[in-house]
């Protein structure tokens, strides 16, 4: 947005430079263009956020269907504002009718698609030239990455589709260069610091409670079963920027619909809510949660893990209740021996979901054997709960841990009464307009003809952090507490812990009494339920660089030019997962964004074959200087088979930022991860008036991208373009996730002046 403090900036600065002379309106000149860009898929298939991760693979976009309808007017403005002085203006009128979420498709503020693009002035002040304004500061030279370009956030919201000049985000910034007798220069760079754009994750996640229907996460009863159904509704939200081609799946695992954990919260404070109801002793009327209606052995012992093996509903009753009757609601007979799952009694798995009336008889033997069913899972059992709410509670219809409870599988049945009636929120806490970045880069030219240069910047890394917090309903933050108990299952190879949440979560903690439609029973269990909190922000973090280039004399090829271009990071943050919290339900532990250091470079060779065709070759590296892998368990205990029958559910290590995700079990990343580019360059036509490009990335791990595209002089005015970019590979790396988005643009644009 455009702040009081930037005009002033720019009017004082302008009055400096002009020392109080009025500027020549006629010596103002605009220039710039109309520009069309549409784009239409090249495959069938579904983007990241569009499907749970329980292998959906229904069809969701047509090879043909247009992603892209970009109009855009852009204007360049340049004059004279003194003597010494000029102004330059960068402004776009954006409309894109294709685009997902209604800020993707005009002028929406720090993106690529702003109105107001660039706005500075140049001027001297002594030995300094000054550009003050919004502008854009480049100083790296590697193609397809971004080290040295440390000033300016990035707009990922088409990956790396667009050049950099485009995706690049201009910000308000006062740089001051120096020119030295020895062809030296310093520049010093005082910045506004913002944030990368990636799509499902910005400033437009709405930052509203996130809850299911209050009488359900509050525990009200099943009164609705008789309608076929529960009493209230999932309200998640659709998920941020849901059906963008260009969503990463590390994104999708924060805000999606189907597999965030913004969204998938709510649900486990109704499903549990519902179980503590569900599973209480047969004819009991009470609001005192799993803790009091399970045998403490129950509740301490009892794990989702053991609820998800091959248990049917009939072991997992008669274990606990010896009941022989309990009093029926609606469809739904609550005593433990006679609950069943099954709307027509026949133990046909394929309907397990549709929760109805129950079996006849009293014993718990007969549950799993009436009309000769062969009784439920607990799996099953939790996916009747589960599968009235609409986000990833618990696979149905694979055998791959991707799913909450799955994942959760060490979590015991008391640790669940913390989760009852939880809610979700999404906010934000990141640098105001007086917060601002340091910079300084020195550049030189050796006597043998190697240019060099040194850049060092103070900042806010550009990359978004994201923090987990539990919170009570006044705000405060609550501190999980897990227990000291060591509770095995009763096949004896799991281990688990209680968590706590200082007590909130929980029927009993409320003290509620036994009239379940008392609007102080409500109110006594709002003010008891916790909410997770997701807090966005941007971390101060150090970063020290250096680039070379040097040209070099062949024979056989002319000119080769070697460059290399370096940074090393203090204090940036990775997202860490402990695999062994997650299995406890010990959540803001299981996914932590933890500060590191990184190095990263890039070597190239640039050289002109053939005729004029331009050939780039590089070596890209990042490594992670503290990355993190140990086989370690929640209590910081090794990891062994008597804590856990599943080696997966213990372990903590660095998850890759873009590819992490639940249908991946939160890929592990790379410690030091390599990308491989060849660049091409080549004008044709009589007389050059086109050109076109190839970018080929390759992506440790399997990713690939291709970019080929074509530009054309048709007239002086008019310019046609085409571009192609594919994406293969691995499924779950970088660029291979993003194969569905494949895509062919073609554009035209108008020159005027």
């Amino acid at each position: 947005m455009f702040k009081k403090q930037h005009l002033a900036l720019a009017i004082a600065a302008t009055l400096a430079a002009t020392n109080a002379q009025a500027f020549d309106a006629e010596s103002f000149t605009v220039s710039g263009y109309v520009k069309n860009e549409t784009a239409a898929l090249t495959k069938d298939g579904a983007f990241n956020g569009q499907a749970s991760s329980t292998n959906d693979t229904t069809k969701y976009n047509d090879s043909g269907d247009l992603i892209k309808s970009e109009s855009t007017v852009k204007l360049f403005v340049n004059g004279d504002v003194g003597e010494s002085s000029t102004m330059h203006a960068e402004l776009q009128l954006h409309n894109d009718s294709k685009a997902m979420g209604s800020h993707f498709s005009g002028n929406d503020t720090y993106t690529q698609s702003e109105l107001l693009r660039e706005l500075y002035v140049d001027t001297t002040a002594g030995d300094w030239d000054l550009r003050l304004g919004k502008q854009q500061i480049v100083w790296g030279t590697a193609d397809g990455a971004k080290f040295l370009d440390m000033i300016n956030p990035t707009d990922y919201r088409e990956m790396a589709q667009n050049v950099m000049a485009e995706s690049r985000i201009p910000t308000w910034a006062a740089k001051a260069t120096r020119y030295n007798d020895d062809g030296s220069n310093l520049t010093v760079v005082v910045s506004q610091p913002r944030e990368n754009v990636f799509a499902g994750l910005n400033r437009h996640v709405p930052t509203g409670m996130i809850t299911n229907d209050t009488s359900i996460a509050a525990g009200a009863y099943f009164a609705a079963y008789n309608q076929g159904g529960f009493a209230g509704q999932d309200t998640i939200s659709p998920g941020v920027d849901k059906g963008n081609p260009f969503v990463l799946k590390g994104v999708d695992s924060i805000t999606g619909q189907y597999n965030g954990f913004l969204n998938i919260v709510p649900d486990l404070g109704t499903v549990a809510a519902l179980f503590g109801r569900a599973f209480q002793a047969s004819g009991t009327d009470n609001e005192a949660g799993l803790s009091a209606n399970l045998w403490s052995g129950a509740t301490f012992g009892f794990t989702v893990g053991a609820f998800n093996s091959g248990t049917s509903l009939a072991g997992f009753s008669s274990s606990f209740d010896s009941a022989t009757s309990g009093t029926t609601f609606g469809d739904i007979n609550l005593g433990l021996t006679t609950f069943w799952l099954d709307n027509n009694g026949d133990g046909d798995a394929s309907d397990y979901g549709d929760v109805g009336q129950a079996t006849s008889g009293s014993d718990a033997t007969v549950i799993g054997t009436d009309d000769g069913g062969a009784g439920y899972t607990g799996q099953q059992t939790l996916g009747a709960f589960a599968a009235k709410f609409g986000t990833n509670l618990n696979n149905k219809t694979t055998t791959a841990v991707d799913s909450v409870f799955e994942y959760m599988d060490r979590t015991s049945f008391a640790t669940f009464d913390a989760f009852v009636g939880a809610t979700s929120q999404y906010v934000y806490d990141m640098p105001d307009d007086l917060d601002s970045n340091l910079s300084f880069k020195y550049s030189n030219t050796a006597s043998n003809g190697l240019n060099y240069s040194l850049a060092y910047s103070y900042q806010y890394d550009p990359n978004p952090v994201i923090d987990l917090s539990w919170r009570n309903a006044s705000g405060a933050k609550v501190e999980p507490t897990v227990g000291t108990t060591n509770p095995t299952t009763n096949a004896g190879t799991q281990y688990s812990a209680i968590v706590s949440l200082s007590g909130l979560g929980g029927y009993a903690a409320a003290n509620a009494d036994s009239n379940l439609n008392d609007a102080t029973e409500t109110a006594e269990l709002e003010a008891y339920r916790a909410t997770l909190r997701f807090t966005q922000t941007m971390k101060r973090a150090q970063n020290l660089g250096a680039a070379a280039d040097f040209a070099i004399d062949t024979e056989s090829m002319g000119p080769v030019v070697i460059r290399a271009e370096g940074l090393y990071q203090k204090d940036v943050y990775s997202p860490v997962i402990d695999r062994g919290a997650l299995s406890i339900g010990n959540i803001t532990k299981a996914l932590t964004m933890r500060k590191g250091d990184k190095f990263k470079y890039v070597i190239g060779a640039d050289v002109t074959a053939l005729t004029d065709m331009m050939i780039s070759a590089q070596f890209i590296q990042e490594r992670n200087l503290d990355f993190i892998d140990s086989n370690v368990d929640f209590d910081g205990a090794a990891c062994s088979s008597t804590r856990s029958s599943n080696a997966d559910s213990c372990g903590v290590y660095t998850a890759d930022f873009a590819a992490m995700h639940m249908s991946n079990g939160f890929k592990k990343a790379l410690k030091n991860k390599e990308f491989y580019s060849l660049f091409l360059s080549k004008p044709f036509g009589d007389s050059g008036e086109g050109r076109w490009n190839n970018i080929l990335m390759l992506e440790e791990g399997g990713g690939r991208w291709n970019r080929f595209d074509v530009e054309y002089s048709l007239t002086n005015n008019l310019i046609g373009t085409a571009e192609y970019n594919k994406y293969w590979g691995d499924e779950n790396s970088q660029f291979g996730q993003l194969e569905a988005a494949s895509n062919v643009q073609v554009g035209l644009k108008y020159l005027f002046e």
